[in-house]
Parts: structure tokens; C-alpha cells; sequence
């Protein structure tokens, strides 16, 4: 009893120290044999099924799923040649084949630290990238956050970027505005190792780094010069992850080598401080009972649209809609305790503590 007693203190020490600071609210360490499905979806071809043959980019590889391996906690995406064509959708040929991974419609959010450990690829040609967009909108109004983009070329291995793109829509080149700043080693590139590639993404202000170390900001105030329509697009919507490994248009040279690939270790999203979004005063408009509960929690107060549980370690490890339907099975969830964060209708998030036995 002694030993349970204590284990249930360090818990909530852990879980309060985590409420002080960024909370873990999804991750990928990329531990299993193969890709996680309920994380990742790839997205295949050329982008002309969409009307935009290479992506609308000009770029040269075909997206497939059997170019991204998971091998001792380490995803890579291999870019190879492919000599006798992978014919599109537009009965186009492409001569390269890459992947692509994105959450979209499985993990989608608005605000917070999203970071990734990646070993990039030097090569001519070679366009490795961890980016973000919307995931109900068009592009360039409704933004762009590129966290890390790199180009293979000979003179540029030694460097990294970040960017943030709006402008309006349809695009047009004279309305576009796009954000950038870059940083660079001394010596080497950054293929050579593992980086750590980040942004803090908050209402008024988005901050890349690298390595822990800040390479730029920008708020709303960067963009004074353009028209209003197009201004500061990213507090509009829940955004969703991309990893891609493309092939440029101006294609490789005869030093690239093939077959070649990035490696990406992890990619983490942390949100800020879940536990201070309580509202004292609004506290008691939500009951969620039983408490100790079961295999079901029950959900009373108005308005409530979703619901979202926590573990200790601040990891989602249920979350859906709850509509009309106010009864939550929690029968998967191992006995604990865990944070459960209520939002209605207008935002309004409220959080209780639930122990399931």
C-alpha cells in the first residue's frame, strides 16, 4: 500500500509539473515495425489528381507509401531513381519516386511547440522539408508555416531555413508574401547529423529555431505592407504536419547520389500549460461523474462539443466529439489518473481530474 501511495504522489508531482510548463499532446518516436496509420496517412503521386502536377511546384519525384521505412526508432524517407518511369494520373512520367507523410484528418491543432529531430540528405536537387497548413483552407491566404526547408545544392548544404507564406486568393504573385530567414554552420552540413527543428506557435507570434537556438519571429506587425484581406492567416484554423522529401525542378546533377534518404527520429507537439485554461468562476457549469469512474464518464453542462483525456505525461490518449451524446466510454484506458479537458461550442475549455480505477 506504501508503494501505491507513493507512486500516486510522484504522479502528481509529475502532473503538476507538467501543467506549469509545454505539455506533451502528441507524438511519433517512430518505434514500430512500420508506420503508425492512426498518425500518419501518405499522400501519393504527383499532385495531379489535384490539378497540380508536381505539386504545383514543378517537382520531379512520384509520392509512394514503400519509400518510408521504420528501421530502431528511426523513419527514413528514400528517394530513389526509377529508370523505367512511374507513369501519373495526367499519363505524365516521373523518373524519381519519394514520400510524403502528413497527419491530415487524424491529427489537426491550433497553437503550441511542434519540433522534429531530422538527419536531412545533401545531394543537387534533393528538397527535404517539415512544414505545417491549415486544414480547412486554400493557399496562400489561409498561410503556410514551413518549420524546416533545405535545398541539396552544392553551395547550400551548409544551410537551413524557415518560412512563413500568405498572401491572397487565388494566388497571385503580386499578393504573395513570404517570410524567411536562414542559418548556417561553419563547417560540415546538416545531413552530416540529427538537428532539432522547431516553432512556437502562439496568437500574435511564430518563433523558429534550430538546435533550441531562435533564427526569427514574426507577428503581425512584419506584415504592415500587405492589403488586410491577406493579413495574418494563422489563428483561423487547426493545422496539421507534413514531412516530404521532393526533387526540384531544375532536377539532380551527375554528383547526386541515389538511392539516398532523411531520417527523422521523432516529431513531438507540445500545447502550453492546459491545467491555467481554468476559469474558476466558470468551474462548476461542468460536471464529469462518476469520479472514481469506471469503464464510462458521464458529461453534464451545456454546450459541451468535445472531450479530450490526458495521461500524467500530458499524452492524448482519447479524444472525440461528444455532441448530444454525453456518455464517454473510457473502458481502453488503464486504471490512473488523467486530465480531462471539456470544450464547448465557443472555445470555452475547462479541465477535471479523473481517477479511473
Amino acid at each position: 500500500m506504501k508503494v501505491r501511495i507513493i507512486f500516486f504522489l510522484i504522479s502528481l508531482f509529475v502532473f503538476s509539473l507538467n501543467a506549469q510548463n509545454w505539455q506533451l499532446v502528441w507524438e511519433d518516436d517512430f518505434n514500430g515495425s512500420s508506420l503508425d496509420q492512426s498518425k500518419w496517412v501518405h499522400d501519393i503521386g504527383t499532385g495531379s489528381q489535384y490539378g497540380m502536377w508536381g505539386w504545383g511546384n514543378g517537382e520531379l519525384q512520384y509520392y509512394q507509401p514503400q519509400n518510408t521505412t521504420l528501421n530502431n526508432g528511426i523513419a527514413k524517407i528514400e528517394v530513389k531513381e526509377e529508370p523505367n518511369g512511374i507513369i501519373d494520373s495526367w499519363s505524365a512520367t516521373s523518373y524519381f519516386s519519394s514520400s510524403k507523410i502528413t497527419t491530415k484528418g487524424l491529427f489537426n491543432f491550433r497553437y503550441g511547440k511542434v519540433e522534429a529531430r531530422i538527419k536531412t540528405i545533401d545531394g543537387q536537387g534533393f528538397w527535404p522539408a517539415f512544414w505545417m497548413l491549415p486544414s480547412n483552407g486554400s493557399w496562400p491566404c489561409d498561410g503556410e508555416i514551413d518549420i524546416m526547408e533545405q535545398w541539396g545544392n552544392d553551395y547550400l548544404t551548409n544551410s537551413t531555413s524557415g518560412a512563413a507564406h500568405l498572401g491572397t486568393c487565388p494566388y497571385s504573385s503580386s499578393t504573395h508574401f513570404y517570410e524567411t530567414s536562414s542559418s548556417y554552420i561553419s563547417s560540415g552540413s546538416y545531413a552530416d547529423d540529427f538537428h532539432t527543428y522547431s516553432v512556437i506557435w502562439k496568437e500574435d507570434t511564430i518563433t523558429w529555431y534550430v538546435d533550441e537556438i531562435e533564427l526569427f519571429s514574426l507577428n503581425p506587425s512584419s506584415y504592415w505592407s500587405i492589403p488586410s484581406q491577406s493579413a495574418w492567416p494563422f489563428n483561423a484554423n487547426e493545422w496539421y504536419l507534413m514531412i516530404n522529401l521532393a526533387i526540384t525542378q531544375a532536377g539532380p546533377n551527375s554528383n547526386t547520389v541515389f538511392p539516398n534518404q532523411m531520417e527523422i527520429d521523432y516529431v513531438r507537439v507540445y500545447q502550453e500549460n492546459l491545467t491555467n485554461s481554468i476559469n474558476i468562476d466558470d468551474k462548476n457549469k461542468y460536471i464529469v461523474f462518476p469520479n472514481p469512474a469506471n469503464d464510462v464518464l458521464t458529461i453534464q453542462g451545456k454546450n459541451v462539443s468535445s472531450i479530450k483525456i490526458f495521461n500524467i505525461h500530458g499524452n492524448i490518449v482519447l479524444s472525440k466529439n461528444v455532441n448530444n451524446n454525453k456518455k464517454v466510454d473510457i473502458s481502453i484506458l488503464n486504471k490512473g489518473m488523467y486530465l480531462v479537458e471539456l470544450e464547448d461550442y465557443f472555445g470555452f475549455k475547462i479541465n477535471k481530474k479523473v481517477i479511473i480505477n
